[in-house]
């Protein structure tokens, strides 16, 4: 495990190399909040609820999409696929380390920064706006901390997904873009999925992107029954053991015929 704790330190050093880079794209993160605060609160001036939403659960959900767009949907993996097609991934063979647990910690890692500044983006949003939260029974606390770590395994598998482009093709930046352009409007990032048609609801429910934030925020702010609870519960493990099969399959086929191209 002592290797495995290095990997982190530095994983976390480096993270923080390119100061800059790293602070831009928080102060991106905390306008897109605020901006979503601004807007919501201009829509709820004079009025009790909109699109079944009360004011306070609607400032609760725009504080956790932006939660958990730090904790699932970020990641140290962008440029994954560019890492294999480079070669530069013979490196991480080489070395006496599990492959898929070397990108895990790099993905802690850059977790457990961003979550650091959003403490700090959060406390100066708390001052400026002074939002009630709304906060949920201790049991659906705990189960929405256990949702909310199912959410970045399946977020690691997509992620490795990508990456696994790189055996193939060096043309994966627009796959990676098209997929975040398409994560935002259906894991619930830009509004709640659920003011949408209720045939759209189920064409969107039929793929893994809700339960990267939207579900479980429906689970924090109590707009869950029990049996889509344990439904919800049952599909995001159905989700974990497709794609964990599927990327074991596809990366096992792609270095088969890996020529570590570059090195």
């Amino acid at each position: 495990m002592q290797k495995y704790v290095t990997l982190l330190k530095l994983s976390w050093q480096n993270g923080l190399v390119y100061r800059t880079s790293v602070i831009m794209w928080r102060v991106r993160q905390f306008l897109g909040t605020l901006m979503a605060l601004t807007v919501w609160l201009v829509i709820f001036q004079g009025n009790p609820t909109a699109f079944q939403y009360t004011k306070d659960s609607m400032i609760t959900y725009i504080f956790l999409v932006s939660f958990l767009q730090s904790l699932i949907i970020s990641t140290a993996l962008n440029g994954l696929a560019d890492r294999v097609y480079s070669g530069e991934i013979s490196n991480h063979l080489l070395k006496p380390l599990n492959l898929f647990g070397y990108f895990a910690i790099e993905e802690i890692a850059d977790k457990a920064k961003n979550i650091f500044f959003l403490i700090l983006e959060t406390i100066i949003l708390f001052l400026i706006f002074k939002p009630m939260i709304v906060f949920p029974t201790t049991g659906v606390f705990l189960l929405f901390f256990v949702w909310s770590c199912f959410g970045v395994i399946i977020n690691f598998f997509i992620t490795l997904l990508f990456g696994a482009f790189g055996f193939w093709s060096p043309d994966t930046w627009g796959p990676r873009f098209l997929f975040f352009m398409i994560l935002n409007f259906t894991a619930g990032k830009l509004f709640p999925l659920d003011i949408l048609p209720t045939a759209l609801q189920k064409v969107l429910y039929a793929t893994p992107f809700p339960y990267l934030s939207f579900v479980q925020i429906q689970l924090f702010l109590g707009r869950l029954n029990l049996e889509e609870i344990v439904s919800h519960f049952l599909l995001m493990l159905f989700w974990i053991g497709l794609l964990g099969s599927f990327v074991t399959w596809l990366w096992k086929k792609g270095l088969k015929n890996y020529e570590s191209t570059g090195r």
